[in-house]
């Protein structure tokens, strides 16, 4: 009889906490330390690439590229995949994970008229 009501009560719980577990490893964007010779090394093949991502946020909130100026970001992060010269933006490409369905990520590195970084942004766009 207990072991019956157990089984009742512990049964929807397991079940109930596995779900959630699922969907929240589903959702949660992996992060990891930067590591300048593995953006380096990843940014080469495009296959690995997809990975790049996950170093963003500890990038940015390292504060690595503060008053950084565009000779020294690309000696920590290689070439950008896009220059935006009206708007002072550079863009590295970082790949697609992280979520339901796809999301890109990209690096985006706003800079002033005097070539210092204002702003360095993850931008995520969701399919």
């Amino acid at each position: 009889m207990i072991s019956g009501i157990i089984a009742v009560v512990l049964t929807p719980l397991i079940y109930f906490a596995f779900v959630i577990y699922i969907i929240y490893a589903l959702t949660t964007e992996k992060r990891r330390e930067f590591h300048r010779e593995e953006w380096i090394l990843v940014g080469e093949d495009i296959n690995k690439r997809l990975s790049r991502f996950e170093m963003i946020d500890d990038l940015i909130d390292s504060k690595i590229l503060v008053k950084k100026d565009s000779l020294e970001v690309i000696k920590i992060l290689g070439a950008p995949d896009s220059r935006d010269k009206e708007n002072n933006k550079w863009t590295y490409e970082a790949g697609t994970g992280g979520g339901f369905g796809f999301v890109d990520h990209y690096l985006d590195i706003y800079y002033n008229k005097d070539n210092e970084i204002v702003k360095a942004e993850h931008r995520r766009i969701k399919d």
